[in-house]
């Protein structure tokens, strides 16, 4: 029996290439998506072995409509192998300057569209009593979720969160099983870099923080062209899968030293200051 999974946000980037990958390994996938266009295209790349499921993770009757479809494809005994929580957005920019709505946009989707994905496709990865086989739940947080950076507080704080809830999830899923892993990227080549050069002009030019964004954004699109291919994610989750005692997390970033290690060997205001200095944050 062909294993099944299900993964959110398969259009583009992680969710694209850990599809791509599961597809072609043999695993049965029923990837989300937002549009009839993505969905053609994912099925035409992917072939027989993918299912296309359009819905929006912030859309709690559509998520649920989709899940029965899963539901009713699963035989009788059969449970997900793994459900892999990818689908996200970043939003950025001073915390002053911007909207608190922003945040909760960012929220909406990293966080609760989690959440709401999580609890409905939970039975069918067998966190119900006397299921004898479960499923993973493969949580796609980021090192943004570990070390905070300037500039991006709504998208660092929607992944502390998503840590937050990981761990204490994986906690009360040991009633059923069900284990819950975070994988943790750095710099990734994905679309989320393309969106950054078009934030070089915008509300905040000629505030009291433009020169130091333009700096920010100058780093990240460096960062994005440095980044790792996406199939080095995707090939995690696979082994993530296959793996019966998998680790709670797995930090996976370019220069591991400069994007992980460092910001948690010193201490804060040392870290503080040094991103000061290199973004010309410190007051004179």
């Amino acid at each position: 029996m062909m294993k099944k999974i299900v993964i959110t946000g398969v259009s583009t980037g992680i969710g694209y290439s850990t599809a791509k990958i599961l597809c072609n390994s043999g695993y049965l996938v029923y990837g989300s998506v937002r549009k009839e266009a993505d969905a053609k295209k994912t099925k035409d790349d992917f072939g027989e072995n993918f299912t296309p499921l359009i819905f929006d993770v912030t859309d709690a009757k559509s998520i649920q409509e989709n899940a029965e479809l899963v539901k009713n494809e699963l035989k009788p005994g059969e449970v997900l192998s793994g459900l892999v929580n990818n689908a996200g957005v970043a939003m950025g920019g001073p915390v002053s300057l911007i909207d608190t709505d922003i945040f909760r946009k960012q929220f909406e989707v990293n966080f609760f569209g989690l959440i709401e994905v999580t609890k409905t496709f939970l039975p069918m990865l067998g966190a119900v009593k006397n299921s004898t086989v479960q499923g993973k739940i493969i949580n796609i947080s980021s090192v943004a979720g570990r070390n905070a950076n300037p500039f991006v507080a709504p998208y660092s704080a929607s992944k502390f969160a998503v840590e937050g809830f990981s761990d204490a999830l994986r906690r009360e899923l040991l009633l059923y099983g069900v284990d819950v892993i975070l994988v943790e990227p750095g710099p990734i080549k994905t679309a989320i870099w393309d969106k950054v050069p078009d934030q070089e002009n915008n509300e905040f030019t000629g505030t009291d923080y433009e020169p130091a964004l333009r700096k920010f954004y100058t780093f990240f699109i460096e960062m994005g062209k440095k980044g790792l291919d996406a199939d080095i994610i995707g090939n995690k989750v696979k082994d993530i899968l296959q793996n019966p005692s998998p680790k709670t997390r797995y930090v996976i970033t370019p220069n591991r030293f400069a994007h992980f290690t460092l910001p948690n060997l010193l201490p804060d205001r040392m870290f503080d200051k040094l991103i000061g200095k290199n973004l010309g944050l410190l007051k004179k």
